[in-house]
């Protein structure tokens, strides 16, 4: 459900309009043919009228949900049409086409993509602001001010998130009791990771740490690997002015955390550096335990236990993320994947009628159920069947303990330089305090001098 999306501006929307020949052109199921623009009523004449709603799926488990929600609406709406556009694609390129659809004008009235956009959708003035919407929304009051303040951005609620993003620090219990380790492992500190990565090393039975870096990494290098150490060092990549933070005594600490696993104690395979997508090779070695330990998403704990559930349970132990000090440990959160309304949407109104039918309290929870996250809902998360998932239940909890990247529109941009920075240490091409210099210097040509601050 979380999103690793490319970096992109409305400028480069404009430039990649004219590459549509090489693959960006915009799908007629996303847009309406210039001249066939639907007809919509006024808000003011209520729900009726046609809409399209748009999103990608690859897993296939949310056709059944929004078709359900489109069919609800238009079976309390005689007047309305809800038309269902499924594009088979994966989150990049369906954000690409879905971007150059926003930057036209024609955009799908409803559509469906990362909270982590809510910031450079908004400043485009792509997204509709839903105060007025949820203002008057009776189950509004089941969304907790944690979510709600993911979904917010300069004071306004864009999105309506279903589940949520968490992380975890997991482990193969059997690969670190072989090494010696206990199989209710819990590192001292951040440190003490390394330290159980270099006892696997040593057994030799698994490998024993990934760690993602440089541009193959996409986000996860971010937001799994860099950003979670900053903060484990007791610093942060944003103050409170909303300037980024391009170098410090945490970014340094950071870095030299890569330099150890990548280069001292070569803890982490090259590859990571190389492949198109390590995730998904990473994903899967620690599932059938040729991979000992990596920081990763909450929702890939699923796949391992729809693969082998018993073995899942017995074998993959998952913490919160140490700091220095030992504590108080924490994840990453992040409003998971969220449905926005189009501005240039010419029936409002219709497209929040589908998005409260989407987000009712037991299609979020069985959602959440078969694609494992914490529910946006409190009340979902009463759900019995929920209830009886410790994962899930412990997945929920853990967002009392998570810190949000707030939904900057130039994350994107500080992303890239991150990881400018994490791959020339991984290859020993830099030093931690040189790549940090040049954090800082890459951060403030890609977003501006002003914005950016060294502590």
């Amino acid at each position: 459900m979380t999103t690793r999306f490319p970096s992109l501006t409305r400028r480069d929307l404009i430039r990649a309009a004219s590459v549509s020949a090489a693959g960006l052109a915009i799908p007629a199921a996303v847009t309406a043919a210039p001249g066939s623009r639907r007809t919509i009523t006024s808000r003011n004449q209520g729900v009726t009228g046609e809409i399209t709603v748009s999103y990608p799926d690859e897993a296939g488990y949310k056709p059944p949900f929004v078709d359900a929600a489109a069919k609800a609406v238009q079976d309390a709406n005689p007047g309305a049409t809800v038309n269902v556009d499924l594009q088979k694609t994966g989150d990049d390129d369906y954000y690409t086409k879905l971007l150059l659809a926003l930057d036209s004008g024609d955009a799908p009235d409803v559509f469906h993509f990362g909270g982590a956009q809510i910031g450079e959708l908004a400043d485009a003035g792509y997204i509709q602001p839903l105060d007025d919407y949820v203002g008057k929304w009776e189950d509004w009051q089941y969304y907790p001010d944690s979510v709600r303040s993911g979904v917010t951005y300069q004071g306004h609620i864009y999105g309506i998130p279903y589940g949520l993003d968490t992380r975890f620090l997991y482990y193969r219990k059997d690969r670190l009791a072989e090494a010696g380790l206990a199989p209710d492992w819990q590192p001292a500190n951040v440190q003490g990771i390394l330290d159980a990565a270099k006892a696997v090393q040593t057994s030799g039975k698994a490998i024993p740490y990934a760690l993602y870096a440089g541009q193959a990494g996409s986000s996860g290098t971010s937001d799994h690997a860099f950003v979670p150490l900053v903060w484990a060092y007791g610093g942060d990549v944003i103050d409170a002015d909303g300037k980024w933070i391009g170098n410090s005594a945490a970014i340094v600490k950071a870095l030299t955390y890569y330099q150890t696993a990548f280069q001292t104690d070569k803890l982490v395979p090259d590859n990571i550096l190389t492949d198109p997508k390590p995730w998904t090779e990473m994903r899967e070695k620690l599932g059938k335990g040729e991979l000992a330990l990596l920081f990763e998403g909450g929702w890939v704990y699923g796949g391992w236990a729809s693969t082998d559930a018993a073995g899942t349970s017995a074998n993959v132990g998952y913490l919160l993320h140490p700091t220095e000090t030992g504590g108080p440990s924490f994840t990453i959160g992040g409003p998971g994947t969220v449905w926005y309304i189009s501005a240039s949407s010419k029936n409002q109104d219709l497209a929040w009628e589908f998005i409260k039918a989407f987000n009712n309290k037991d299609t979020v929870a069985q959602l959440n159920i078969q694609d494992p996250h914490p529910v946006a809902r409190t009340d979902s998360a009463q759900v019995p069947e929920f209830q009886a998932n410790k994962f899930l239940v412990d997945s929920t909890e853990s967002l009392k303990s998570a810190r949000f990247v707030p939904p900057d529109p130039n994350y994107s941009k500080y992303i890239t330089a991150v990881q400018t920075a994490t791959g020339n240490v991984a290859t020993g091409d830099a030093s931690p305090e040189d790549a940090a210099k040049r954090l800082a210097d890459d951060i403030a040509r890609s977003i501006g001098d002003d914005k950016v601050v060294t502590q």
